[in-house]
């Protein structure tokens, strides 16, 4: 027992910073007895927090530890979320709600899944659902691609892409809403050939 009281009082906290991105503002700390023992530790920020802006305060942004440097623990980017509650708030009835998920990879071969979700005017089914649905992973899997992982995220963050989405596909049909709903980097060392998007229509 003794043993253990004298480890816990060897350990002391330690900042964690976000990246440039967030200009490595302070994001948290945590309690380690080796500042090594961060590493590969995850977690989760508001983004109106980093931005103060609170109109950003229905999106989530993950880290990961990557690296330790006087004593502080460096951050990386690893995934954007919106809080459900946010979502189910943009669907209505008679509207259609298309919710996808798929893999694509940008300039710099880092691996992402992508769930875009959009949110239709009224109630469309058939041919001109399937056209939309086609048409958002197309544009997001040539536009990603086109763009190394840092410039994704700062489009995204500052909602950039999301707008461009949302310009692109109101000529198809018009839109209520249209976001990245999530986006993070997969658990693979290699991307896998694309496969057809997987398309969840929950019910009203």
């Amino acid at each position: 027992m003794a043993e253990q009281v004298a480890k816990i009082k060897k350990k002391q906290w330690y900042p964690i910073i976000a990246p440039k991105q967030f200009a490595e503002a302070v994001i948290g700390e945590t309690l380690a007895a080796e500042p090594q023992q961060m590493l590969g530790k995850t977690l989760s920020h508001s983004l109106m927090n980093l931005t103060n802006d609170v109109k950003r305060q229905n999106v989530n942004i993950h880290f990961r530890v990557v690296g330790v440097e006087n004593n502080t623990a460096k951050t990386s980017i690893i995934g954007y979320e919106i809080v459900p509650s946010s979502i189910k708030r943009m669907v209505r009835r008679n509207s259609m709600k298309a919710d996808l998920s798929f893999n694509c990879e940008t300039s710099d071969n880092v691996f992402l899944r992508v769930k875009p979700l959009v949110v239709t005017r009224a109630d469309i089914k058939g041919s001109v659902a399937a056209k939309l649905r086609n048409n958002i992973i197309l544009f997001l899997t040539r536009t990603i691609k086109k763009m190394t992982y840092e410039e994704v995220l700062n489009d995204l963050i500052s909602h950039k892409l999301q707008s461009l989405m949302k310009g692109t596909f109101n000529k198809i049909y018009p839109l209520k809403g249209c976001e990245i709903r999530y986006l993070g980097i997969e658990a693979r060392e290699k991307p896998q050939e694309i496969k057809e998007a997987e398309v969840k229509e929950e019910q009203k």
